[in-house]
């Protein structure tokens, strides 16, 4: 089932993304540092850029807010997979789902790394090394305190982590209180172990790691809720009341991470909820539309390879005398592009084959009996 507000929601979630890497974090110099272009490039920022950055009320930050969405959503096509698929099938087919692209689109990054070096002729970045490639390609680099090789998906570390979690959680009890009496008992077991890792010594332990994650996470453990409510399984007053919860769990977490109640990331993802309640309670008003509907089939690849991309593809542009607006749109179009074919001809071919193998570990099981 494809719930239309959510899947358009996708098409605002990454261009939110691809804003905020192109107009703002393209212009810090350890970024470029990063990537291998040389210190004497030093663009300017015009002014339409500068609130992305520097917000002027709110703190309105467009990545933060996008990724937000993109949890949102999860949150709530999540269920409605494991609703109707067992535990095994569900995973493999989440597998399916994400490291094929993923690794797809690895390359493009190591590509984009290695077509920087070549053009201005600086050393190649030091992540284009065998350890933190191979640690890159489990999505648990950040465990190991590695970075991520193309700056955004340290996200989908949470995603597999919230697979895990939610299918461990749909195993013990698929019935909607069940689901969300456990999610919330986790989260208050999160919440304690964050203050532990926050006030104790072993701050850069795998454990507080893993709790440090609950305050992205969260956001989709809200989504679950959207999602039983549209199925009838839970009343509006029955999720609202877990909703309550759950977020006051979400601003203890995160408040022992920022040291502040409502800091930053509690905005923006504050914002990310109002929106996808009031885009579900008007769910029925929304309409096809093929551009939207375009940016949401090709988000996932066009999150993926779009950093790399506009970080290596701008100051290519701008030093062949191109300026800045028109370089961004450009690496815009590229990006898209690129997320096309990767769609295309990589996503949608390796989704089916997920099914295929799902149903096929399925058949054989019954075969057996």
């Amino acid at each position: 089932m494809k719930l239309r507000f959510a899947h358009q929601l996708r098409a605002v979630a990454a261009l939110s993304v691809v804003i905020y890497h192109y107009w703002g974090i393209f212009f810090s110099p350890v970024i470029r540092s990063i990537v291998g272009t040389p210190a004497s490039f030093v663009p300017v920022p015009p002014g339409y850029t500068r609130h992305v950055l520097s917000p002027p009320f709110g703190e309105f930050f467009y990545g933060v807010f996008g990724v937000a969405v993109f949890f949102m959503i999860s949150g709530l096509v999540i269920p409605i997979s494991l609703r109707s698929l067992s535990t095994g099938k569900f995973l493999i087919r989440r597998f399916f789902r994400i490291y094929p692209v993923y690794w797809f689109c690895l390359l493009i990054s190591i590509g984009m790394y290695v077509l920087c070096s070549w053009y201005w002729s600086t050393p190649l970045s030091d992540r284009i090394s065998w350890p933190f490639l191979l640690k890159n390609l489990t999505l648990l680099h950040s465990a190991t305190g590695i970075p991520s090789l193309d700056f955004v998906c340290w996200s989908l570390a949470v995603e597999i982590k919230f697979y895990a979690i939610v299918a461990l959680i749909f195993f013990i009890g698929r019935q909607a209180h069940q689901v969300m009496m456990t999610s919330t008992a986790f989260l208050a077991l999160c919440c304690i172990g964050a203050y532990f890792a926050t006030h104790g010594s072993g701050q850069e332990a795998f454990f507080s790691y893993l709790v440090s994650d609950m305050r992205y996470m969260t956001l989709m453990f809200l989504g679950c809720l959207f999602y039983y409510v549209l199925y009838g399984e839970l009343s509006a007053r029955a999720a609202l009341g877990y909703g309550v919860i759950i977020y006051a769990l979400f601003v203890t977490i995160n408040a022992f991470y920022e040291n502040a109640f409502f800091g930053p990331l509690v905005k923006n993802y504050s914002y990310a909820l109002i929106l996808f309640w009031a885009c579900y309670l008007l769910r029925d008003s929304f309409r096809d539309n093929k551009v939207l509907d375009f940016l949401a089939d090709i988000s996932f690849p066009l999150y993926l390879v779009h950093s790399m991309i506009g970080y290596v593809a701008m100051p290519i542009l701008i030093d062949k005398g191109m300026s800045y607006t028109f370089a961004w749109m450009v690496s815009v179009g590229l990006a898209m592009l690129v997320a096309f074919l990767v769609h295309r001809y990589v996503e949608v071919p390796v989704n089916a084959f997920g099914k295929k193998v799902s149903d096929f570990r399925r058949s054989v099981a019954l075969d057996t009996l």
